[in-house]
C-alpha cells in the first residue's frame, strides 16, 4: 500500500515553498520542482486509491488494517490536497501568474488522463492474474485434501 500520509506531508511541504518563493518575488516558472512534487504527491493519493479499488482477492481478505481506516485516510488525503490546490490557484491568480496556472491544468489534464487509463487497465490485469492464482492454488489445495480423505476411506 502506497504511504498517503507521507505524500500529504510532501504536498504541504511543496506549497510551502511555492508559496514563499512567489511572495519573495521569484516567477512560478523557476520554481517547476516544487509543482512537481506536489502532484506527484497527489498521483501518490490517487494510486492508493486506485489500489484499494483493485486490490487482489487475497489483499483484500488478509489485510492488517480495516476498510474504513484506508477509505479515510484515502478521503482524508484528497480532501487535503484539493484544499491545498485551491489554495495555490488562488494565490497565482492573486500574483498575476493565472495564465500560468490554466495553462498548466490544461496540459496535467491531458497526461492524466492518458495515465488513469493506463493505471486502470495495469490494475485490473494485475487484479485478475493475482485472483487466477489464489483460486488456482486453493483449488490445488482442496483437490489434495479430497484425493487425501478418499484414499483414506478407500483405504479403510
Amino acid at each position: 500500500m502506497v504511504e498517503v500520509a507521507a505524500a500529504i506531508s510532501m504536498a504541504v511541504s511543496a506549497y510551502n515553498g511555492i508559496k514563499k518563493a512567489v511572495e519573495m518575488g521569484r516567477e512560478v516558472e523557476d520554481v517547476a520542482g516544487y509543482f512537481g512534487k506536489f502532484f506527484d504527491a497527489k498521483e501518490t493519493i490517487s494510486e492508493a486509491s486506485q489500489y484499494n479499488e483493485n486490490a487482489p482477492l487475497f489483499s483484500k481478505l488478509f489485510a492488517g488494517r480495516s476498510v474504513e481506516a484506508q477509505a479515510l485516510e484515502i478521503t482524508s488525503a484528497k480532501h487535503k490536497t484539493a484544499k491545498i490546490e485551491k489554495e495555490l490557484r488562488e494565490f497565482l491568480i492573486y500574483s498575476g501568474q493565472g495564465q500560468f496556472y490554466e495553462d498548466m491544468m490544461k496540459e496535467r489534464r491531458q497526461i492524466r488522463e492518458q495515465r488513469v487509463t493506463k493505471a486502470r487497465d495495469k490494475a485490473k490485469s494485475k487484479k485478475f492474474w493475482l485472483d487466477v492464482f489464489f483460486i488456482t492454488i486453493l483449488s490445488a489445495t482442496i483437490f489434495v485434501l479430497i484425493g487425501g480423505i478418499v484414499s483414506l476411506l478407500a483405504g479403510a
